[in-house]
């Protein structure tokens, strides 16, 4: 139990039980960004910093949510309706139960205390897991038996539904069904999903937080969205076949080429290239190979940067200052997440980390007058019962 919920629990649970527990944890993603909504293939993996949720049955007709992290409280009345409350948080919940529902399964009226340590804003989608461990909860407290790609699945339409953001489902995905073994290889159309042997001796992931924080709902998030649906309704004016953006390929875009603007352009060529280099950082990793492993990470970011323009200045200097004034450290870098500010993940050697954060935190301050901060991850199981 983390301290923090323990403390509180002890300040305000009277002495009673709660006889659900669970940990969702956060994600990381080794590459395969922003492939997931284009039915591509992504390489998540579940880490060690996550959410806890304890709960109880109460009387009555509500849900009684604590966020503890936040140190909000919030009653929310049952059955859920379509209406929102305008708090975050507690619409991310309530999306939840609404699936629920919608699937015919009564919630009862619960007492929810939920807290964790995944930075907000970091890219580590602390939304997934409050979304996934909201969902394992009442899966568990309900006897739905739904099974956990299922689960995943259900996060993903409340966030297209319900929050209104549209989603991929990596996110959800990775936190519900990770592996302690290593990342997952996902086919987000299929949803068939392999485990990744990372053998790299000598090698650690870290994360390197800008602190720039972003909201996905008001950003160019939908933007690209609609983008890549652009790019793939041009495609299949021609090759009706092609399903999903991410499995067309090269020369199936430059024969729409005219069709598309120059932006639209930009965002598919990019996706094509990145669900390629998926498959390509599969081997890499299999093969112990840190050098072609590390060239995938700076070909994503660059792309990222430059062909789907989700990068920011903030992060574009930290990526740049790791693989330039480390090369022979830092394997490669790149940006993680939705966008728009949040973390570089790095494939650094593991005895040059020390110096590493010492050059990133003194460029970082001088430029930005501003601290970044760093995560040492371990890639570790899904949502889980404790």
């Amino acid at each position: 139990m983390l301290p923090h919920i323990k403390s509180y629990l002890a300040d305000h649970s009277s002495g009673s039980e709660f006889p659900f527990a669970l940990h969702s944890p956060g994600r990381i993603n080794i590459i395969g960004e922003h492939t997931d909504y284009t039915g591509g293939l992504v390489m998540p993996a579940a880490i060690d910093k996550g959410i806890e949720f304890y709960a109880r049955p109460i009387e009555g007709n509500a849900l009684r949510l604590h966020a503890v992290d936040l140190n909000e409280q919030f009653t929310l009345s049952l059955p859920v309706g379509t209406k929102k409350t305008g708090e975050l948080w507690v619409d991310y919940l309530a999306g939840i139960v609404h699936e629920f529902q919608l699937l015919g399964h009564e919630v009862p009226a619960l007492e929810i205390v939920f807290g964790g340590n995944v930075p907000r804003g970091s890219g580590m989608s602390s939304s997934a897991a409050l979304e996934g461990g909201m969902a394992f909860l009442l899966n568990e407290v309900t006897g739905a038996g739904i099974g956990r790609p299922q689960l995943a699945v259900l996060c993903r339409r409340s966030s297209n539904n319900y929050i209104g953001v549209p989603t991929g489902i990596m996110d959800q995905f990775a936190s519900l069904n990770g592996s302690a073994d290593g990342p997952i290889k996902l086919d987000c159309e299929t949803l068939h999903f392999t485990p990744v042997v990372a053998d790299l001796p000598g090698y650690s992931w870290i994360l390197v937080n800008s602190m720039v924080t972003h909201e996905l709902g008001s950003s160019e998030y939908p933007v690209r969205v609609k983008e890549c649906a652009a790019a793939l309704a041009a495609i299949r004016a021609v090759n009706p076949d092609v399903n999903c953006l991410s499995h067309a390929t090269d020369e199936q875009l430059s024969a729409v080429e005219a069709k598309l603007s120059a932006k639209e352009r930009s965002r598919a060529q990019y996706v094509i290239s990145e669900n390629q280099r998926v498959e390509e950082m599969a081997r890499a990793l299999n093969e112990g190979d840190a050098t072609t492993a590390g060239k995938l990470l700076n070909a994503t970011h660059a792309g990222l940067r430059d062909d789907f323009e989700v990068s920011c200045a903030e992060v574009d200097f930290l990526q740049r200052e790791a693989v330039e004034h480390f090369a022979e450290l830092v394997a490669g870098s790149r940006i993680m997440g939705g966008g728009f500010g949040g973390c570089t993940i790095n494939l650094v050697k593991t005895d040059s980390i020390p110096a590493l954060k010492d050059h990133l935190s003194l460029v970082y301050a001088m430029k930005y007058d501003q601290q970044p901060e760093f995560y040492e991850v371990t890639i570790g199981p899904g949502t889980r019962l404790i």
